[in-house]
């Protein structure tokens, strides 16, 4: 692998479905109005001969006349490991087991599967653990133009966990409450000035975490940015290095209470700081695929400590791609009070929305369907308010799609169903 370093030629099936749901439309989608196939092959409902033996769908040309050119005959079947293998071993890449995994998941994820783009994500992958999350996260990053070990790190952590800001703020309200404790019972381990300041700043960022229910938001005059609110984070954590510093070593109780206090309060702010930087680098600007703003919002209203995941399709690809509000899909992914883990999918056509809710528990089908009937009415009215009409809804039972991470990675659900290799014949 240290050999790749030019670009051959690559394998790219299509796009894939970028936003699991489904299309950016008013109606819901249909099978019949499914006609372009991933991979490019267009097939034309009545028109599809039956499979083959060999498992080939072949599409029916329409009779030539006499001595007119004929066209060729695209040929679509799934796409098999062996052709994978084949094609890392045209551009030149062994075709190991994990090599083959690997250029499996770039597919999956609409990644040219090119020499070069091979190797810049082996060289990405080079010293880490190379697990899937980590692979999924090299593949978002690449997507999105960055190349940062260290943003890669914070990223695969992400991830794997899916922490959830509204636990880790209160964690560390009440590392910081105990740290001004600490504080209080420290007489000549610190100078009393440091003491007096540094309570009095814990304070305000404890009001300032309070407050995060009514001002996290994406925009308006009282919101509360990410970046603000990560800067935050980064000053206090860096103070209180400075504080440890300045800490005189002891084998005192409370020598041992401050350091302990100190660094638990900075272990909670680390880990506010890299769910907040993941949520930055999810929200850069990159290729069409992966371009979204993506947060989190502390859920007042969820039983135990969650938060709602926010996704919002940009309009186009790169630095100049930005929110248009009639032409997006906007997910929301929270925890309800009665029917378990909900996603909400609203897809903005013009001033036409269309909502899909999806939910995790198959127990909640029958509930759910009947508490929003119920509130269809109301829904419809407070969007009639923002001038959006709603065209109509459904109801899903899907744990897998009632999770954010299929919104921030675009994932097709299995490699042999919807990819096709496409084969020409004259």
């Amino acid at each position: 692998m240290g050999e790749i370093n030019t670009p051959s030629g690559g394998m790219n099936l299509g796009k894939p479905v970028i936003w699991p749901s489904g299309k950016a439309s008013g109606q819901p989608i249909t099978p019949s109005q499914t006609t372009q196939a991933a991979g490019g092959v267009r097939q034309i409902p009545g028109r599809t001969a039956p499979a083959s033996a060999t498992g080939r769908a072949e599409e029916v040309a329409p009779k030539t006349p006499a001595g007119a050119a004929t066209k060729p005959v695209s040929i679509a079947r799934p796409l098999t490991v062996e052709d994978i293998k084949t094609h890392l071993l045209q551009i030149q890449i062994p075709d190991t087991d994990f090599n083959v995994k690997l250029a499996s998941l770039m597919l999956k994820d609409g990644m040219e599967l090119s020499r070069e783009n091979f190797a810049k994500l082996f060289s990405m992958l080079e010293g880490t653990n190379k697990s899937t999350n980590m692979q999924e996260a090299a593949i978002i990053l690449s997507m999105k133009g960055i190349d940062s070990h260290q943003a890669l790190k914070v990223l695969e952590q992400f991830m794997a966990e899916n922490p959830q800001l509204s636990a880790q703020l209160l964690a560390a309200q009440e590392a910081l409450n105990s740290l001004t404790t600490a504080l209080g019972v420290s007489k000549g381990l610190l100078d009393v000035n440091i003491i007096t300041q540094m309570t009095a700043l814990l304070a305000s960022f404890d009001s300032k975490i309070k407050s995060l229910a009514e001002k996290f938001q994406f925009s308006g005059d009282n919101s509360l940015k990410l970046n603000d609110l990560l800067d935050s984070a980064r000053a206090m954590k860096s103070l209180l290095d400075g504080i440890e510093l300045k800490s005189q070593v002891s084998d005192s109780a409370e020598a041992q209470i401050l350091q302990a206090s100190l660094s638990s309060a900075k272990s909670k702010l680390s880990s506010i700081i890299d769910n907040l930087a993941s949520q930055a680098i999810l929200s850069q600007k990159g290729r069409e695929e992966v371009n979204y703003q993506y947060q989190q919002i502390p859920n007042s209203e969820a039983k135990s400590l969650k938060d709602v995941e926010i996704v919002i399709k940009r309009d186009g690809q790169g630095k100049n791609a930005s929110i248009d509000p009639e032409n997006t899909q906007v997910v929301l992914a929270m925890q309800t009070l009665n029917l378990g883990k909900m996603v909400c999918s609203l897809i903005v056509k013009g001033k036409k929305v269309y909502i899909i809710f999806i939910f995790n528990e198959k127990d909640y089908g029958d509930e759910a369907r009947e508490i929003i009937a119920n509130e269809y009415a109301s829904l419809q009215k407070k969007l009639a308010d923002k001038n959006y009409s709603v065209t109509g809804y459904q109801v899903k039972v899907d744990p897998a799609m009632c999770k954010v991470k299929p919104y921030l990675i675009p994932m097709l659900p299995t490699l042999e169903a919807q990819l096709r290799k496409i084969d020409l014949e004259a």
